[in-house]
């Protein structure tokens, strides 16, 4: 490791980084696997599974662009020129999957997968 490393309590940013990865990690796990709040009754809805996984992905997203991606001390160019396309996919998805009541329910057989295990609680 070279001496101009940033270290953080003796680890650099990459031991740091691989820490919070993974339990983000155990969140989305959690967050899929359980259908109630453990030692609870309240009931776990998908609205809020998927709140919780947009939520890590984007702080995952962060952590695997900033750092392992190099792109937090990028010029700011680059940093647009990186989110123009996800900015396009988020929209698309928006505007195809979640705007029409039947945007991914209605889509013919063929090109839908069986996700019954993640729809259906």
């Amino acid at each position: 490791m070279g001496e101009h490393a940033n270290l953080y309590m003796g680890k650099d940013i990459y031991f740091w980084n691989f820490i919070v990865l993974m339990v983000f990690t155990l969140f989305e796990v959690a967050a899929v696997f359980f259908e109630t709040v453990p030692g609870t009754e309240i009931a776990i809805s998908r609205s809020v599974v998927w709140a919780i996984l947009i939520v890590v992905g984007i702080v995952k997203g962060y952590g695997i662009a900033a750092f392992f991606m190099h792109l937090r001390d990028e010029h700011k160019w680059f940093n647009i020129t990186f989110m123009f396309p996800w900015i396009f996919v988020a929209l698309m998805l928006w505007g195809i999957g979640l705007s029409n009541p039947e945007g991914v329910t209605g889509l013919p057989s063929w090109c839908t997968p069986d996700w019954s295990y993640a729809t259906e609680r």
